[in-house]
């Protein structure tokens, strides 16, 4: 597949809520009127390798948070200083996995997604690498860097159930996402993955 096969894709992909019944049955997207969402983004660093999409994630560290050591997509908090929330997207690949602001074409953008226990609202966006550069994590807010072609972790044939233990007096059960080696990809990371997968397999 080439750059340009997947920027049409993305372009012409018809996006919807459908796509939530999959990986968050028990939430839906719309945000409450009371909450003053926070605006974030993540990047979706791809590359084609022997015809296959790869795509970069990340395990988040361990902290006392509600997504400690979750694995996702490089990106964060929008701040003042950033001229959109693709910028917000490159600064923090730059900051949590050292990929320069200026390396990647932007092929495409995927549906926001709303967190409700973060409040925040996260718009994705494709870059498009023909190689990926050299990749340094943060040792403070990043435990690992991996890449794994789309088919690894097909969303369609891949999916999986399991109990997600948050704290010692919270565990969610039987929660849908997809298991690559010893990750558990769910939650947002799961919903973005489906939809870009969604994409690129039925255009």
């Amino acid at each position: 597949m080439t750059k340009e096969e997947i920027k049409y894709k993305l372009e012409h992909f018809t996006y919807g809520n459908m796509l939530w019944n999959e990986f968050a049955p028990y939430r839906n997207n719309e945000i409450p009127k009371e909450v003053d969402a926070k605006n974030a983004a993540v990047a979706l660093h791809i590359k084609v390798f022997k015809s296959k999409i790869h795509i970069i994630l990340i395990e988040r560290s361990k902290y006392p948070g509600m997504h400690s050591q979750q694995i996702a997509f490089p990106g964060g908090k929008k701040d003042n200083n950033d001229l959109s929330l693709q910028h917000t997207a490159r600064r923090e690949s730059l900051e949590e996995i050292g990929i320069e602001i200026s390396k990647g074409v932007l092929v495409g953008e995927l549906s926001e997604v709303y967190i409700p226990v973060s409040k925040f609202k996260v718009k994705p966006f494709v870059f498009f690498h023909k190689e990926y550069p050299p990749l340094q994590r943060n040792h403070r807010e990043v435990n690992s860097i991996f890449h794994c072609s789309l088919d690894e972790i097909d969303t369609f044939t891949k999916k999986s159930f399991k109990d997600i233990k948050i704290n010692k007096e919270l565990t969610l059960k039987k929660i849908p996402g997809i298991q690559y080696k010893e990750h558990f990809i769910w939650g947002a990371t799961a919903l973005i993955l489906h939809e870009f997968n969604t994409a690129m397999k039925t255009v």
